[in-house]
Order: structure tokens, then sequence, then C-alpha cells
């Protein structure tokens, strides 16, 4: 049987700074852990504004092995994500961020789990103790709602470090929806998975580049991708609040007939006709969510710009 190639696909935005230490352990851990396998590590640069393309350039004529697609501008994580998987070669994919708070030690326990018979292997985060409250609490509220609303089981640490065998990456390279959320899809497509608990490190190099306004509009795209629920919603709440204003109705009736001169309902009205526009503009909004993803969907535009490719495999490699 011939050597399995894994292919290690990272996104990075302004990492200049993790590329290089983040080549060195996971060329150790194929050395020293994985000796029957070969890797490629493919590097999405995601429009990044530092060094970054010229520290893949360098690492590219230095081992041939490390490929970088250069994207024409920010086009986000997930896009950059599918260009990776793409691109990618192997036998087995795994997925990882730049920033070495997943650890590159990892990988070997999950070809370890492959080479067993699992196609999907999720590594699951234990959160650094460090890692701020806030943080972890609505990362947690996020993994659970997503299950309940869309009833793809994910567990609260299911990050983008996972490996899929080739069968399963073919599988979700074939789906053509251009708003693409790989944590739902992973789970989504099925094949025989299984979950490989981590502990995580802190990232020591460089900023995280997700802010609390990106993290909201990840949470929104990844709910609305896989879930009809928070429409709805709208049926639920239409139904609820109409049962209000029957039984309200009922209360205002018997107080007139039974009180000649009840006292005037202004504070109640006034706030009933808040609550009623403030559900109203809560669906209006959700409801914008599912036009908006309608509309990225039909413009069929490319999921992603490739600008520029540093491939230094020789031409007999190259397919």
């Amino acid at each position: 049987m011939t050597s399995p190639l894994v292919s290690i696909v990272v996104p990075a935005l302004n990492e200049q700074d993790n590329l290089e230490p983040l080549y060195g352990a996971i060329r150790a851990v194929f050395e020293q852990s994985c000796p029957d396998a070969d890797f490629e590590l493919i590097v999405v640069n995601d429009g990044s504004t530092d060094d970054t393309a010229a520290v893949l350039e360098e690492l590219a004529t230095r081992d041939p092995r490390v490929r970088a697609l250069h994207f024409a501008r920010n086009f986000g994580q997930q896009p950059a994500l599918i260009a990776g998987l793409e691109a990618a070669e192997g036998n087995v994919v795994i997925t990882m961020d730049a920033d070495l708070e997943q650890p590159p030690a990892v990988v070997a326990r999950m070809i370890e789990l492959w080479k067993s018979g699992f196609q999907v292997v999720h590594g699951v985060r234990r959160d650094h103790p460090q890692t701020p409250f806030f943080k972890r609490w609505t990362s947690r509220m996020f993994y659970r709602v997503f299950s309940f609303l869309s009833r793809i089981p994910m567990e609260p640490g299911m990050l983008d470090f996972r490996l899929m065998d080739r069968q399963v990456v073919d599988a979700v390279c074939a789906l053509p929806e251009a708003d693409f959320f790989l944590r739902g899809i992973a789970n989504w497509v099925g094949f025989r998975q299984t979950r490989l608990p981590y502990d995580s490190d802190r990232r020591t190099r460089g900023r995280s580049r997700y802010s609390l306004s990106r993290m909201v509009s990840f949470a929104l795209r990844g709910l609305t991708s896989f879930s009809v629920f928070p429409l709805r919603l709208a049926t639920y709440l239409g139904a609820l609040m109409t049962m209000f204003t029957l039984i309200y109705g009922i209360h205002v009736a018997v107080a007139w007939f039974f009180w000649e001169d009840p006292t005037p309902g202004y504070a109640s009205i006034v706030l009933l006709i808040s609550l009623l526009f403030g559900v109203q503009f809560l669906l209006i909004g959700l409801l914008g969510e599912y036009v908006a993803r309608i509309h990225v969907e039909v413009k069929r535009r490319p999921r992603y710009i490739v600008a520029a490719r540093t491939d230094r495999r020789p031409p007999s490699a190259t397919p």
C-alpha cells in the first residue's frame, strides 16, 4: 500500500508570524508520529495586508510541499476553507486555523482514527482556562441553539479543526451552494463520524480577526443556512399573540359589564402595541436574513477569486 497523502488546509488572514511555527510543527508531527504518511500544506491567503504572501513564498521555495492560494481580496474564512478543499489532492484532508490554538500534535491522533475506519473526525475543543467567560458562554449557546433548530448534532467546541476522507471532501465540494458553512455541512453529509476532544492552546502571535460583529454574522449565517425554524416562528408568535389578544379582550368585556367605569388601560394598550411592533420588526429582520441568502444564491457569483498561486512542485507532480 502506498503512503497516504494528507492535505492540511489552513485559512490565513495576516498570520505572517504564525506560518513558520505552524509549518515547523506540522513537519515535526509527520516526521516523528506519522513517518508512513506524507503531507501537503495548503495555505489560503485570504487577502492579507501584511507579509503573509512573502512568508508563504519563502516556505514554498524551501519545501515544495507548501502550496498557497492568494485571494484577490478578503472573502472570509468559509470561502477560504472550500478553496483549500477544492485544491487538496490528499487521500485525507485536515482543516485547521493558523493561530496554533489548535495543536498540530492532534493531527497524528486524527490520522490514527481515519486508519481505523472513520471518515470524519471532529476536533472538539476544551477551552483554555484563560479563555474569557463571555466567549465560552456565547460559543456554547450558539451550538446548543444550532443543534436544536437544525436537528444536526453539534456540540460546543466543534470548530473547523477536523479530518475528512477523500470521499467526504468530494461530496462537500460537489455542493453548489454559495453560502457555505462547513461546520454544519461536515455533519450533514453523514458518513462514519467520530469526535476527538483536545485541549486548546492560547494564541501567542498576532491577534484574532473575529470581532463580535463577525461572530454574530457567522452565527446568523449558520442558523439561516440549516434551519427554517425562524420563519416558522412567525406562525407560532402570531398564534400566541392572537390567543393573548382574545384573553385580554374577554377581560376588557367582563370589566365593562361588571364595572360601569373601568380604569382606562392606556398603559396596557401602549405596552401591547409596542410588543406587537417589536415582534413584527423581529420577524421582518429574520425574513430579511433569508431573502439575503436567496439573493446571494441566485446571483451565482463565485465563492472566491484566486489572484495568484504559489506552487513549487515539479511539473510531473502537477495534475
